[in-house]
């Protein structure tokens, strides 16, 4: 395939943008792990006449590798799910000899304790676990996609419970249905399955739409990568691209299609926005987060994009989970434990929790529900991590680094006042919410959509009279079966390459 275009065109605005400015058969936008795979896709195919642009200043998007005394932490994507028989990337990972076989699972203990930092039993954990998972892997997936009201996942939870409880209460005291109802509340915030949506309320997540979501087997399995995610990223995509193929800090302003509809004008903002630049290509490989999408569809895309493709971006869930690292000088905590969770009451008023080191500042204290335990990170046994998801996740982004240290210290000391947990003297923590160009972590299903909206945001756009594809979309937001994962993203990317590379093979 050759590396330009027929420039022998009476077009005079043509000619002129063209001699200006830079074109390509292929601009990819974003330097994610769809982008990646779609070039990388491309090369292999002997097609090289495309650029990658980025707006941020590395590789990952919402990958994103930090080093710590000599260890990674993942402040995004951390490890892989499935095994080589049914996840390309843990393929790759394992021809490329990346996956970190020193890893094993702790065998060390959970502790639970609720907020009045009393011991909760592990018997009741494990009886209120039993049915939970009944719940989600029996009665949740047989619940018909079709001719079926759509419901939402919390209230089908809920319903569920509520005849669990029902039947118990005869033979439990008041405290025993009291504690029940903690481990109920508690699962319902960490369970495996639940931590991959980016949403608090369950309530917001469609039965179907979670029931179309296809799981790995093995997908409990955590398997992480030698020197970190990105690590992959690197070794398996981007040393395969020539590097003056990759322009970060490269922001796309606009994404304009020619009135003949025979090429994309790309305008970007370079040189810390001193310089506007079009790129023109005969194709278009959008990777942006769905989040990206919500908030610049509007302004990003002349002539706009299909209306039914803007109201499956609006309408789709895009959630936001954030992850927070305690770095301690040693560990306080009894070594023998790996988990700390944390079982709030049910039974109290919202109104009666408040942070004492929050008292005379504008911040509010009822994000702090949402935390529902500490766990010590798989390779510095000096760190604790926690994850908070949804609406409190992205109001905690904006409490300063200073006062979470305090808050986190007086929750430790609260649930777990045995302990008498110091003041960390490092918090690490991401921030997916106000991240400029991506706007949360995770695409899904939200109640009132369904899996025809992610095939809707699938669709590219196309010349009018030949049906060439002119805008195409990738990304894990646009994986009808793995939305929301590493390698729904990764299979996506190799989606869209696939799509143009037909064109000019067939």
């Amino acid at each position: 395939m050759s590396s330009g275009w027929d420039l022998t065109t009476p077009d005079q605005h043509f000619r002129y943008l063209v001699d200006m400015e830079k074109q390509y058969c292929i601009v990819i936008i974003g330097a994610g792990i769809a982008g990646l795979s779609c070039a990388q896709y491309l090369i292999d195919n002997n097609i090289d006449d495309f650029i990658i642009v980025d707006a941020h200043d590395e590789i990952g998007g919402r990958c994103k590798t930090i080093h710590i005394l000599e260890n990674e932490l993942e402040l995004g994507v951390e490890s892989l799910h499935g095994d080589t028989t049914n996840n390309p990337l843990y393929q790759l990972a394992n021809q490329y000899q990346l996956l970190d076989n020193n890893h094993r699972e702790s065998d060390r203990d959970d502790c639970y304790h609720d907020e009045d930092g009393e011991s909760i039993d592990e018997d009741v954990i494990d009886e209120i676990r039993d049915v939970y998972d009944e719940i989600l892997e029996k009665k949740v997936a047989a619940y018909p996609y079709e001719n079926y009201p759509d419901i939402s996942l919390g209230e089908f939870i809920s319903s569920e419970f509520h005849q669990y409880l029902t039947l118990k209460k005869p033979l439990l005291d008041e405290d025993e249905v009291d504690e029940r109802e903690k481990v109920i509340n508690w699962l319902t915030k960490q369970h495996p399955y639940l931590n991959t949506i980016g949403s608090n309320q369950l309530n917001h997540l469609s039965v179907q739409g979670w029931n179309s979501f296809e799981r790995l087997s093995n997908d409990h399995q955590t398997t992480y990568i030698q020197h970190g995610f990105v690590n992959l990223l690197e070794k398996v995509f981007v040393n395969k691209i020539n590097e003056n193929k990759i322009e970060l800090n490269t922001i796309v302003k606009q994404i304009s299609i020619d009135e003949q509809q025979e090429y994309v004008n790309i305008t970007i903002l370079k040189n810390n926005n001193q310089q506007l630049l079009v790129y023109q290509a005969k194709h278009v490989v959008c990777t942006q987060s769905l989040g990206c999408l919500k908030q610049s569809m509007h302004e990003m895309f002349i002539p706009p994009l299909p209306y039914p493709k803007q109201v499956s971006i609006q309408k789709l869930g895009f959630g936001t989970i954030n992850k927070i690292f305690l770095v301690f000088s040693q560990p306080f905590w009894d070594v023998d434990f790996e988990r700390f969770h944390f079982l709030w009451n049910t039974n109290r008023s919202n109104t009666e929790w408040k942070l004492k080191c929050f008292i005379n500042t504008p911040y509010d204290s009822q994000w702090c529900k949402s935390i529902s335990s500490f766990y010590v990170h798989h390779r510095l046994s000096n760190v604790l991590v926690t994850e908070i998801s949804g609406e409190n996740s992205k109001y905690v982004e904006q409490i300063p680094d200073e006062l979470l240290l305090l808050a986190f210290q007086e929750l430790l000391c609260h649930f777990y006042p045995d302990n008498e947990s110091p003041i960390a003297k490092q918090i690490i923590r991401s921030q997916w919410y106000n991240q400029s160009f991506i706007h949360g972590s995770h695409t899904f299903i939200r109640i009132g959509t369904s899996i025809h909206d992610i095939k809707q945001l699938a669709m590219p756009c196309t010349n009018a009279k030949s049906a060439k594809p002119l805008i195409l979309f990738a990304g894990e937001g646009t994986h009808e079966r793995f939305y929301g994962t590493a390698h729904g993203a990764y299979l996506s990317g190799i989606r869209e390459a696939k799509r143009i590379i037909q064109l000019y093979t067939s």
